[in-house]
């Protein structure tokens, strides 16, 4: 690693995760460069980034470590910057196909309602309650990764999610560890639903109880709870056509539009730890973006 990214990786404060990105976007510009990126010209910087790719949202990322490196080192990125507006508007026209063709693809609210109703009556509990969330939680992937727990008292590491199934038949839903925590905070949620606490139950008996700890929802047979790298796939295999979590959120926040209601927008909003204009612009399927 040279001294010109040692140097800026340090000042920053970013996750590993986001370390790990940049770096390999570094790598891609200075491998292509004969001067480091803070001495190169915009010009050489932009004809390589050109090179590299033709995918909008990658010509983005790498414009955006560039223009991040120079301002570090105070280089001039007044190019850079016009250029990667320029590619906004790209990014902006792509998404608008993409969701295009989505709106005829995708199934709409209700058929994942149905869907959600029919894992309950095949007692499918664990697919029930991943999917149940996911349309009325709108969470992300990461946000699924919790442990099914008999108290509140026992949610008690703050680096984790817990589904608490609380006497009376409420129960809270408490997300530490999800991707835009830094912003808006832990969350937690208490709700009442009659089918959701039996499924719950239903799926601790299924694992043997909590005698041994708490009941992981993404787990292997054994409760182990499954690796990270393995959520996204684990999660598809159980939703209706193999459709992301994101997917859903288009459906949900497209389905709020539908019918009109903002404050339900604000609740989407507040539940997936998403701003609304975030959600209108990378979630709305019919929004006009450009």
């Amino acid at each position: 690693m040279d001294d010109e990214w040692t140097d800026y990786i340090e000042g920053q404060k970013v996750s590993p995760k986001t370390v790990k990105a940049y770096t390999i976007s570094y790598n891609k510009l200075i491998d292509g460069l004969d001067k480091s990126l803070s001495k190169s010209t915009q010009r050489d910087i932009l004809e390589l980034i050109d090179e590299l790719t033709n995918v909008p949202n990658t010509a983005s990322s790498l414009m955006n470590v560039a223009i991040q490196v120079r301002r570090f080192y105070d280089a001039s990125v007044d190019k850079l910057v016009n250029a990667r507006e320029r590619m906004k508007i790209k990014i902006d026209e792509r998404r608008d196909i993409i969701n295009k063709g989505k709106l005829k693809n995708l199934p709409s609210f209700q058929d994942l309602k149905r869907h959600i109703n029919n894992l309950y009556s095949e007692q499918k509990y664990r697919d029930f309650l991943i999917n149940w969330l996911l349309l009325n939680y709108n969470t992300r992937n990461q946000d699924l990764q919790l442990s099914i727990v008999p108290s509140k008292k026992e949610a008690n590491d703050l680096t984790k999610n817990y589904l608490v199934l609380r006497p009376a038949g409420t129960m809270m839903y408490i997300r530490n560890n999800y991707k835009t925590v830094s912003t808006y905070g832990p969350k937690s949620f208490t709700f009442k639903n009659a089918k959701v606490m039996r499924a719950a139950k239903a799926f601790v008996e299924e694992k043997g109880g909590f005698e041994n700890g708490p009941i992981h929802l993404l787990s292997t047979g054994a409760n182990k709870q499954i690796d990270d790298s393995s959520i996204q796939k684990f999660i598809r295999n159980r939703t209706l056509n193999g459709i992301s979590e994101g997917d859903v959120n288009k459906i949900v926040v497209s389905m709020v539009d539908n019918i009109g209601d903002f404050n339900l927008l604000k609740t989407v909003s507040a539940r997936r730890g998403t701003s609304i204009e975030n959600l209108i612009t990378q979630y709305h399927l019919k929004f006009p973006l450009v």
